[in-house]
């Protein structure tokens, strides 16, 4: 690989990072927001607010598809589904519809090709990857991995992230203060 292919491709990705950080910096407060009452409803086992039981299946089938359980929980388990409903009423309303179309066209496949009336979510976890593969590069799927990454990792008291299974993923460890050495920088 030449010098300039290389020097490109980083002046990409730190541009990339850039853009995030400040779209991050400008929807903050949304973000807060919606984790906040999502933690609220969940604390209170309310009903969901923005989608039906079936819908909520369905994000949850899908969540668990992009961050599935193992010895760790999964994005449902972690609560990414609450995080989501309260997000589509806040920050994400204008992915509502977007996101609702294509949890129809996965239930539609599944019917098609499987004839499970129950819709994506009553398919066995391989099927269900054989589904969403077909869809992968539609915005209803970005969306979706967005929004799960957003409710795994963000703070357990904004409705994901239950039991700071995300930061587990991770290896995270949320200490009220850190002691030096942070990095091998900061070493000598």
């Amino acid at each position: 690989m030449t010098d300039s292919a290389s020097t490109r491709r980083r002046f990409l990705a730190e541009t990339g990072k850039l853009a995030g950080a400040g779209w991050l910096s400008l929807n903050a407060p949304m973000l807060l927001a919606a984790g906040e009452a999502a933690a609220k409803q969940k604390a209170a086992g309310s009903g969901w607010v923005n989608m039906s039981v079936a819908q909520a299946k369905g994000f949850g089938a899908v969540a668990d598809q992009i961050i599935p359980p193992d010895d760790l929980p999964g994005a449902s388990d972690a609560g990414v589904v609450y995080f989501i409903d309260n997000a589509l009423g806040g920050f994400a309303a204008g992915m509502s519809k977007p996101l609702k179309t294509g949890l129809q066209v996965l239930n539609s496949r599944t019917m098609e090709e499987f004839g499970e009336d129950d819709g994506f979510a009553a398919l066995p976890f391989s099927r269900q990857t054989g589904v969403l593969r077909t869809v992968e590069d539609r915005p209803f799927f970005q969306m979706m991995i967005f929004l799960t990454h957003c409710g795994m990792f963000a703070m357990p008291s904004w409705g994901g992230n239950r039991d700071k299974a995300g930061w587990a993923l991770l290896g995270f460890e949320n200490l009220h203060a850190w002691q030096p050495p942070f990095g091998f920088y900061d070493a000598e």
